[in-house]
């Protein structure tokens, strides 16, 4: 993307850049050198040293997010509708690559492209769905050999509702818990993330839909699973090893996936519901109809725990729901959601709309204009060491997470979020890993509470991207491209008119604890509006930016730590010596405002001298620049 390089070039810190040449001229490079080596040091002491490849490029590189964001988002903007190139567009093969991007493997192994299915006839239906899913049953069946219970995995997700930064006891409770699945999250050959890559090149293929349905003919239901299965169906089989497969009719059907491994629907407005927990693999392919997908207590559709769960709807407006752990969700396996055509509308609650823990799970909804509303860890989400990507493509979409979990702070009108773009980690436990909200076109609206749109926490990676369309961001506390903790977040939007609003503090390019984090916007006539810790400002030994690259825009922050000024550093400074980096940089030739009276057309130095007497918890440095200081060095202060 245009916007990264631009941004990488600006943000070089290097001597003989603009941004260089600032950091020489008013003596602050040898506190630079001092904040990077900071976060190297705290950055290398993730539990057994495991992490996604983008959370250790951003530990070395702490000002380069936007180049180490567009390799890694790559595979997903094959799916744009302007995307160029002669790439086949692709989500399963998208979700493959993103997987070797985020742990530093190449592609060579994936599967190619698996041309057309042939589907003549209902019998060929289910050839299909049994190609589809079995190799991915022998993929995942050598990679989690010595798997946990479900019963430990929910566990593990459960603590989360009640505990962020975790307890001594929890810590305790699940170390071998932790021991094991960390050392399962690489791609060797018999890895788990080299079996989700797999098993998604796998089912990246076509259908050559020959059939007509019309004058094909039903069959008797057969009686193990009566109960399971209402509405005509055109075929069904017990496979070896998956279990039943079912081909629907063209009209009304509702199936009870609790007790079937497959589906393949060709028209009506169907129901689908789960119950209880499933593990393995399963497969749905809903060829048409306004049809609705109904999760349990546990567990939701296209959420694999121990195997691959692949939804593939094609048409029709479509409902889907699920209280936890649904709509694209992984926990040693893979969720993915793909969602062809249609005005849907998602509801869930925790670990939902692409959510990965120890494992993967992407939604992708390629058109519409869609809602998308859940409670906490949602949508695009890489939980410990996991993968999780939401991708919506067309329409003007609506992205809210509202849930009853309780403010961090005990503000009463603000819910604890950690959604929207986020890679978070278990803290002692194990690192976070790679989360990603994308959309690509439409006016959209972002609304989320503490932690969101953007964000890493505890040595994970979340990145925030929109490419197009006047869009609306709502955060409260940690938003909008934020860190805490040895991790990065980012947020990008390419384009439009925008809106940034959060309150409370740390925000819209915001860093907190040997991290790092970078808010892009790379045109249009942008508003931002923060509280403290706001619009490129760091704390505790990290680096912070905010880039805005044209557009006259206006930035408001509401308290101390604004617009390039650090907070204070107490953390680790006898250790390190090290203080915080503030960066705010406006681009653009147009007319901006600043409400801390910033040098507009020039440079601000911001907080005192770094002198050796400075105490740890002073607000030193940062630099806050409008545009012409980047053509030229300012004078030294």
């Amino acid at each position: 993307m245009r916007v990264c390089a631009e941004a990488n070039q600006l943000l070089d810190p290097a001597d003989a850049t603009p941004l260089g040449a600032l950091i020489d001229s008013n003596n602050l490079r040898e506190q630079t050198n001092f904040v990077f080596k900071a976060i190297a040091t705290y950055g290398g002491r993730a539990p057994d040293g495991a992490m996604v490849a983008p959370m250790r490029a951003a530990i070395n590189h702490p000002l380069a997010l936007a180049q180490i964001c567009e390799p890694v988002a790559g595979p997903m903007l094959r799916l744009a509708p302007d995307a160029q190139g002669g790439f086949r567009p692709s989500p399963a093969r998208a979700a493959a690559e993103f997987v070797c991007a985020s742990f530093d493997s190449n592609t060579d192994e994936l599967t190619p492209f698996q041309g057309s299915i042939p589907i003549p006839s209902a019998q060929g239906a289910i050839f299909a769905m049994d190609f589809l899913l079995n190799a991915p049953r022998l993929q995942f069946e050598s990679a989690i050999v010595q798997r946990p219970s479900a019963t430990e995995c929910f566990e593990f997700l459960a603590i989360f509702h009640s505990e962020v930064s975790l307890s001594t006891p929890t810590v305790e409770r699940f170390a071998h818990f932790a021991t094991r699945a960390r050392r399962a999250m690489d791609m060797r050959a018999d890895g788990l993330m080299r079996a989700v890559a797999l098993s998604l090149a796998h089912i990246d293929a076509d259908f050559g839909i020959t059939a007509d349905w019309t004058t094909s003919a039903e069959e008797p239901l057969p009686a193990e699973i009566s109960k399971a299965v209402s509405g005509a169906i055109f075929a069904a089989e017990n496979v070896p090893g998956l279990g039943w497969i079912v081909v629907g009719s063209m009209g009304n059907n509702s199936y009870d996936m609790s007790q079937l491994a497959a589906v393949f629907d060709p028209a009506g407005d169907d129901a689908y519901t789960w119950s209880g927990i499933r593990t393995g693999n399963q497969g749905i392919v809903d060829l048409a109809g306004n049809d609705r997908y109904v999760g349990g207590d546990q567990q939701g559709p296209a959420a694999g725990l121990f195997g691959l769960s692949l939804i593939d709807d094609l048409a029709g407006d479509d409902h889907y729901t699920g209280q936890q752990f649904a709509c694209g969700a992984g926990m040693f396996g893979v969720g993915i959601l793909i969602d062809r055509a249609g005005n849907d509308h998602y509801q869930t609650g925790a670990w939902s709309l692409g959510a990965g823990i120890l494992g993967a799970g992407f939604l992708f909804d390629l058109g519409g204009g869609d809602e998308y509303q859940s409670s906490v860890y949602s949508q695009g989400i890489g939980g410990p060491l996991g993968i999780g990507a939401l991708i919506d493509a067309r329409g003007n979409d609506l992205f809210r997470v509202a849930g009853s979990a309780p403010s961090v702070d005990g503000v009463p009108t603000v819910t604890y979020a950690m959604s929207q773009g986020i890679g978070f980690g278990a803290r002692r436990l194990i690192a976070g890993g790679m989360g990603l909200l994308a959309d690509f076109s439409g006016d959209d609206r972002y609304e989320s509470g503490e932690f969101s749109q953007g964000g890493g926490y505890y040595f994970g990676f979340g990145l925030l991207l929109d490419r197009a369309g006047n869009d609306l961001y709502r955060g409260s506390h940690y938003a909008q491209g934020f860190s805490a903790h040895q991790a990065a977040g980012v947020l990008v939007d390419v384009a439009g008119d925008d809106s940034y609003w959060s309150m409370i503090s740390a925000a819209q390019g915001a860093a907190w604890d040997t991290a790092t984090s970078l808010l892009l916007d790379g045109a249009g006539n942008d508003t931002y509006r923060g509280d403290a810790l706001s619009q490129g400002a760091a704390a505790q030994q990290s680096v912070a930016a905010l880039c805005d690259l044209d557009g006259s825009d206006h930035f408001v922050g509401l308290g101390p730590f604004v617009q390039g000024e650090s907070g204070e550093n107490s953390y680790h400074f006898s250790d390190t010596k090290a203080r915080s980096l503030s960066l705010l940089i406006d681009a653009g030739h147009g007319d901006d405002f600043f409400s801390s009276g910033r040098t507009r057309g020039g440079v601000t130095v911001t907080g005192p001298l770094p002198t050796v007497d400075l105490p740890a918890n002073a607000s030193t440095f940062g630099l806050a620049i409008d545009r012409p200081s980047l053509e030229k060095p300012a004078p030294p202060r």
